[in-house]
């Protein structure tokens, strides 16, 4: 990409703060670049978070695979949000028969944001 963007350079066609190759490589590094592609991507966030994600940023874990790596890692969340957890997850068991689709926010989506903008 430095090659590219040097002839870009050369002819005119890229400024030198134009460059993305010093960005993308920090976010490459950093790891900022897999949590920016499982925000946009969501069908893949569980596999990008576990392999990519989870670690680096909250250490290592005894745990291999993804089946049991999350249960070292509730000791983070508050009683508070583990109870929420529950509630999620009981509501997605609950509308596996129907699956609606939610466009506007619902009443469960209003309690969660009141939850967490206090």
């Amino acid at each position: 990409m430095n090659d590219c963007e040097d002839e870009a350079i050369r002819a005119g066609q890229l400024m030198e703060t134009q460059r993305l190759s010093g960005p993308m490589r920090d976010s490459w590094k950093s790891g900022n670049f897999w949590v920016m592609y499982a925000a946009r991507n969501n069908f893949v966030f569980d596999s990008i978070y576990w392999q990519k994600i989870d670690q680096p940023f909250f250490g290592p874990t005894q745990s291999f695979g993804f089946d049991n790596v999350w249960k070292e890692r509730l000791h983070l969340l508050t009683p508070k949000e583990k109870e929420y957890i529950d509630e999620c997850v009981k509501l997605k068991f609950e509308e596996i028969d129907t699956r609606p689709l939610a466009w506007d926010p619902d009443e469960y989506t209003r309690a969660y944001e009141c939850e967490w903008i206090e």
